[in-house]
């Protein structure tokens, strides 16, 4: 038995940090019902197909115009028996809607309401659009690991959509199991810029500057082939790059003798490194490093990496069918294992709107009723 068996979760969320978030939910075993609008889908259907088909397997898709008056009944029978509602809208605009927390929690009071936006739902900045690189820039998680010299093109790491699906996801389990308790839901605000800030908590409560340290015997070093990590942080950690690279002089130069020192001639220290390394291959020198207890590691594409035996053993790699196109596609299940290991996509990544008809008719609508919605253009 899944640890979410049982649990019906109403899916308004497009794009990427809220299909993320109730992927995860899926994996556990929820029923997730994706509410999508008709004829165009979520906005990563068309725009980023192979981002949104990584995220969606498993979910049953139903058309709704939520812009459409007539879809408030609708999206009331799909929430009557439903226990979570995440949407990622700009605030306000679920009100819009027609969802107002008040009217919601006296009319599903077991529901738990979780929204995912960039600012949260209060604050000077509630209002402000965001997507990840303008979160990243605003909150200081951009100037905290790209230098003002990096390519000003290049937006940096794609990682605040993620960690925000899965801070959502965490607060959900998190409500669900405060609900067996109390037998009631919540309103749950899951801000992007909140998630940037916890990212950063040991810059923040440490020294309170996001800059990036430069830690010269710390990061990607040349080797015969590609680059290679190195952690070389600590004193002992230094003198474990002198010894496997056969190079005692590297701990006894003056000018790389303690962090300092070796800050201060940053370069040439990355020149006497690289120097060593270029002789043998990155994974040849991965082996000697981490022997000697060091971490290292060789700098691999993710293609080498998915296909690692190490990677395959830990079966967090599967394959969902794309039901649009008749195809195969490779997805990750969760990144932990639980006892019961059936962490793979419950069903394929869905058409638009297939699961339509189904899901209306198991909320209570006839088919004539059905009919009469699609004709009206609400589902």
């Amino acid at each position: 038995m899944q640890p979410l068996e049982g649990v019906t979760v109403v899916d308004l969320t497009h794009a990427l940090a809220g299909p993320f978030c109730t992927y995860q939910l899926m994996l556990l075993g929820a029923t997730v019902i994706k509410v999508e609008n008709p004829g165009v889908g979520d906005d990563f259907r068309g725009f980023m197909r192979t981002t949104f088909e990584a995220v969606n397997a498993g979910k049953a898709s139903v058309s709704l115009n939520l812009k459409d008056p007539g879809s408030a009944q609708v999206l009331q029978r799909l929430l009557h028996d439903a226990d979570v509602l995440v949407d990622n809208f700009k605030p306000g605009t679920a009100e819009k809607f027609g969802l107002q927390w008040d009217a919601m929690r006296a009319a599903h009071p077991k529901l738990i309401w979780c929204s995912i936006s960039g600012f949260g739902l209060d604050g000077p900045w509630r209002d402000l659009p965001a997507v990840e690189w303008s979160v990243q820039a605003a909150s200081g998680l951009t100037a905290s690991y790209l230098d003002e010299e990096a390519d000003p093109l290049h937006p940096g790491l794609g990682v605040l959509d993620l960690s925000s699906g899965h801070a959502a996801a965490t607060a959900i389990l998190a409500a669900l199991l405060q609900r067996a308790k109390t037998g009631r839901g919540q309103r749950l605000d899951v801000a992007m810029i909140d998630v940037a800030l916890s990212l950063m908590s040991p810059r923040i409560g440490g020294s309170g500057s996001g800059r990036r340290d430069r830690r010269p015997a710390v990061g990607r070093f040349m080797a015969k082939d590609r680059q290679i990590f190195l952690m070389g942080a600590h004193q002992r950690w230094f003198r474990t790059i002198s010894d496997v690279l056969g190079a005692p002089a590297l701990i006894d130069d003056p000018r790389f003798a303690d962090p300092a020192a070796r800050d201060a001639n940053a370069e040439a220290l990355r020149q006497a490194i690289e120097a060593r390394l270029a002789v043998r291959t990155a994974e040849d020198w991965e082996q000697d490093f981490t022997r000697a207890g060091m971490p290292a590691a060789a700098v691999r594409e993710i293609p080498e990496v998915v296909a690692s035996a190490h990677v395959q053993q830990r079966g967090l790699i599967h394959q969902a069918l794309v039901a649009d196109r008749g195809e195969a596609i490779s997805v990750l299940g969760p990144p932990y294992r639980l006892e019961s290991r059936q962490t793979a996509p419950s069903g394929p990544v869905p058409a638009l709107g297939a699961d339509t008809d189904r899901v209306l008719a198991e909320v209570g609508y006839g088919a004539a009723e059905i009919a009469a919605l699609r004709t009206a253009g609400i589902v």
